[in-house]
């Protein structure tokens, strides 16, 4: 009772995206059964270098498995 994914059909959904996003290159920064934060790491010399972060996304899956990614808000200092 109460759980939010019974069939883990969410879990799977965001697995799958997980793995193909850190295929492209993201890093997973924190993750639950049904949502994700990731980033892109800088490249080079600008992974050295502050200010905001670069590509970081907050990523959900609804109830049918389908995943989506929006802006998440900069980390705070």
């Amino acid at each position: 009772m109460g759980e939010i994914d019974p069939e883990g059909t969410r879990r799977v959904g965001l697995d799958a995206f997980l793995d193909e996003k850190v295929e492209e290159g993201y890093v997973i920064e924190t993750r639950t059964a049904t949502h994700a934060i990731i980033f892109r790491r800088p490249k080079g010399l600008k992974r050295f270098t502050s200010g905001t972060d670069p590509g970081r996304y907050v990523v959900e899956v609804d109830e049918s498995g389908n995943a989506t990614m929006r802006s998440a808000e900069p980390r705070r200092t």
